[in-house]
């Protein structure tokens, strides 16, 4: 009977490391996924932000029809990726003590404000393109910058993996790469 518990006690550590290993590698799964998914996700949404940042900057050689068709469309998407936004990153606290229901309790978590400031930027060009200038760009800039920073810092890519991607850059003066070829 001894002989009996002993190996069933064995078996059964055997079967909770096992369990435990199984579910470790699940979550680390699990944590890819979410990570390269939010990675898709980011990938889009920077390309709006650029779009409507782009859109904005001061002497633009986008033409004025091209932009209007960019912004249309960088509105829709923006919209869109917002909402996506919220699969990934829930709302925090309450919201003004009202509440409207479900995934919206709360308020927006701020990774995804620069998704709201660029739609409603695109929303206003879209509208009114004269006031698209310097004020605004540097708006969108910084929000671009703010949402990769923070997407960055998400999904865990603060530092570069090869050496080469670590170093600083040299220039990026396009005039006086010209000058040195000639």
């Amino acid at each position: 009977m001894d002989q009996w518990l002993a190996w069933a006690g064995t078996a059964l550590s055997v079967f909770i490391t096992a369990a435990g290993f199984y579910m470790g590698w699940r979550r680390y799964q699990s944590d890819s996924l979410r990570s390269r998914d939010v990675a898709v996700w980011a990938d889009k949404a920077i390309a709006m932000l650029l779009t409507v940042e782009l859109c904005a900057k001061p002497g633009s050689p986008i033409g004025a029809d091209e932009q209007h068709k960019r912004l249309n469309d960088a509105y829709f998407a923006l919209s869109a990726l917002t909402e996506q936004g919220r699969l990934f990153f829930v709302n925090v606290g309450d919201r003004d003590g009202t509440r409207a229901g479900g995934t919206y309790d709360g308020r927006r978590p701020k990774l995804l404000d620069p998704l709201v400031i660029a739609h409603k930027a695109a929303g206003r060009m879209i509208e009114r393109p004269e006031e698209a200038g310097r004020s605004l760009h540097a708006i969108l800039v910084e929000q671009r910058k703010a949402f990769v920073a923070h997407v960055q810092s998400e999904i865990g890519r603060r530092q570069s993996i090869a050496k080469d991607s670590r170093k600083g850059g040299e220039t990026s003066d396009l005039d006086a790469m010209i000058a040195a070829r000639t």
